[in-house]
């Protein structure tokens, strides 16, 4: 009688296999969890810089150029504009809607105000203060500008005390 070698088995078995896609599936569930919550954070605190950023180029510009600025938030467009007074020369246009990395609609921003344009004159002075709420999915941040053009990003509520506490 002949008798044959052992054959040496290669690859996996499926149970082997699904064993791994199984984990592979857990750890991917988890991760993307994560990830957009990180996304979401990520997002807000962009938006925050780049409202803070606009306000303080507003006083930059009205100091360059000695004339008058007008800030103004519109929120159906989802947008941030500095203009002269009578609207004919756009400074300076951001966008937070959809279409922008930040991905912002008009229920995510409150502004402290009912109204929604400012504006700055040559010696630095803005007609009013302004305070901008950012949030989304539990993230928070609050953009505070004084009328000297103290611009601070805040990363409290302000029912603590009314104290900034920056971001």
């Amino acid at each position: 009688m002949q008798t044959h070698p052992p054959l040496r088995r290669s690859g996996f078995t499926l149970l082997e296999l699904m064993l791994v896609i199984i984990m592979i599936g857990l750890v991917s569930l988890v991760s993307f969890r994560r990830v957009g919550a990180m996304t979401t954070q990520w997002r807000v605190n962009r938006a925050a810089q780049a409202y803070g950023e606009e306000l303080q180029s507003a006083f930059a510009i009205v100091g360059r150029d000695r004339r008058p600025v007008r800030i103004t938030i519109d929120r159906t467009n989802m947008e941030l504009l500095i203009t002269n007074r009578d609207a004919s020369v756009i400074y300076r246009r951001r966008n937070f809607g959809f279409a922008s990395a930040y991905k912002l609609d008009s229920a995510d921003i409150s502004i402290e105000s009912t109204k929604r344009s400012l504006e700055v004159y040559p010696p630095g002075l803005a007609a009013d203060s302004m305070q901008v709420e950012i949030t989304r999915q539990g993230k928070y941040r609050r953009i505070r500008m004084l009328r000297g053009g103290l611009v601070q990003i805040c990363s409290n509520h302000p029912s603590l005390n009314g104290v900034c506490v920056p971001a």
